[in-house]
Formats: C-alpha cells, structure tokens, sequence
C-alpha cells in the first residue's frame, strides 16, 4: 500500500514533455493527480498534455523568465485549486569542450539547468506551504558527484543544483516543504542520444542506460518513502561516491573508465541505428524526429 495520496493532489512537472517526465506525469495521473506539463517546447507539452486526458494540463514558456514561472503558478492555482508538488526537471547540456565554449553559451546552461529550477522553487514556496503535505523533487544526476570533462558545465550546473536542494531539505523545520533529489545515471532519453552523437560524455555508457520508466518509478519510491537523495541505479551511485573519496586518483582511473565507456557509446549507437531513432544526413549521423512531440 502507498504510503503517499496521490488521489486529487496536483504537480507541476517542468521539463514534462520529455522521455522521463511525461513517463512521470502517466504514473501521476494513473493514481489520481492533476498534474501540469511544463515546458519550452509548446508540442510536447499539448502532446503529453492530450494523452493524459482532464487531469492534465499543458503550460508552454520559458521556465528560465520569473514572470513565466509566476503564471505558470496562478494558472496552476486557478485550474486545480493549489499545488502540492514541484518536480524540477529541466536541464540541458552540451558536449562541445570547456575551452571552446562561448560565454553565452555557459550563461544559458547554469540558467536552465541551476538557476530556474532554484529560483521557481523559491517561487512555489507559499503554494506549496497551503498544502497538506508538500512536496519539491529535484532531478540531479551522477554528474552532481563525479566531474564530467566532457560536459563541465552541466556538471557545475549539477554539483550547485544538488547542493542547494540537500541544503533547502535540511531546512524542512522552518518552511514545512519535504525536498528530495533524484541522482539518475545515464537515462535513454532524447538528450543522451544527441549527447552520443555529440561525443560527449562517455561515462555515461561504460553500463546499458536505463530506461524512463526506471526513473519515474524512482520519483514514485521518494514520494511513497521520503529521502533526501535516491539514486534508481544504486550500483552505479556507490561506485561514483566512493571513486569520489579518493579524488586525486581520478587522473589514473579515468583513461580506464573512459575506454569501457567508447565500447559502450558504440553498443548504443548502433542500438539506436536498429530502433531507427537516428539517420544518417550529408555524412552524419542525426536523430530521428518525433512528429508527434516535437513539433
């Protein structure tokens, strides 16, 4: 038996028109929460927002404007009568290497993947403190504990948005708002096919990602067991935490770690060749598009 009532309780999901939140708001909306897809891309949200039927609602905008994020929030209170749970999904990153990188293009990254998840949880406190039993999740990521030279800003990003979440949780005494964090590992999603073609980070394939659903179920377990941090691949956190006990040693354990990690980028490569989800064009290869959601 759930030790959460999902029944008639509302969540705003930013990011919710990608893989793992859209496969988050299906599990949501199957026990009986309203739930508001949020996100830039004004087809994936409609498109989520349709196959989930009344109980969902699509909010499109720029979840890094503080004005975007305030209506989202009245539109929210007006559609479902409150909030009582805030999902911080968003995050993007970027394979092309930290020396090569344009300023703006850093700015952009620490905007949405730190700084709008950190400020629209600032914005949510007082809905969320109406509720009976509020709630905030925070994606994070392995890349919260272990540098990425590949992705260094999506790292940073990462290490900050982690950091301030665990820090917000243990002030739970004061504002009353249970806040956990959800570390995934590399998760099949449209963001880690583009990061392979990119070249990035290859890490994220020295195992088989996981699948979506493997995530959202994880958010299920933190609501149903509250936890500051919870990892859906546990195999995988316990290595990154003790490799990170013994940081000097990095240097000499990456080339090895990196070297599984191209074996296994080439593996998923050709796993995305044979389910057609990339395509080759003038050469290269790209990622197929998804009509329905993408626009």
């Amino acid at each position: 038996m759930s030790g959460y009532r999902y029944s008639d309780r509302t969540a705003i999901i930013t990011g919710g028109g990608g893989d793992i939140g859209s496969c988050l708001a299906g599990l949501l909306v199957e026990r009986g929460m309203n739930v508001v897809i949020a996100d830039r891309n004004e087809h994936a949200a409609h498109y989520v927002s349709r196959k989930l039927g009344d109980r969902a609602l699509p909010f499109a905008g720029d979840m890094t404007d503080e004005a975007t994020m305030a209506r989202m929030l009245e539109e929210t209170k007006a559609r479902f009568g409150g909030l009582d749970l805030l999902v911080n999904g968003i995050a993007i990153t970027l394979s092309e290497r930290f020396h090569n990188r344009t300023v703006e293009s850093i700015r952009r990254e620490i905007d949405i993947t730190l700084t709008a998840p950190c400020v629209l949880t600032r914005l949510a406190v007082p809905y969320l403190q109406r509720s009976d039993d509020p709630r905030v999740i925070t994606t994070t990521s392995l890349g919260a504990m272990q540098p990425l030279r590949e992705t260094p800003i999506y790292s940073a990003a990462k290490f900050g948005l982690r950091g301030a979440m665990l820090s917000f949780a243990l002030d739970e005494e004061l504002h009353g708002i249970k806040v956990s964090t959800v570390a995934p590992t590399a998760t099949d999603t449209q963001m880690l096919r583009q990061e392979a073609l990119d070249n990035g980070n290859v890490l994220n394939f020295i195992d088989t990602p996981q699948t979506p659903l493997d995530v959202a179920r994880t958010f299920l377990r933190v609501l149903d067991k509250p936890r500051l941090e919870a990892y859906p691949k546990t195999s995988d956190s316990i290595l990154t935490r003790v490799a990170m006990l013994f940081p000097n040693l990095q240097p000499r354990l990456l080339p090895f770690f990196e070297r599984k990690g191209r074996r296994g980028m080439r593996r998923y490569i050709d796993d995305l060749r044979a389910r057609g989800l990339v395509r080759e064009e003038n050469g290269r290869l790209v990622l197929a598009p998804r009509p329905e959601r993408d626009g």
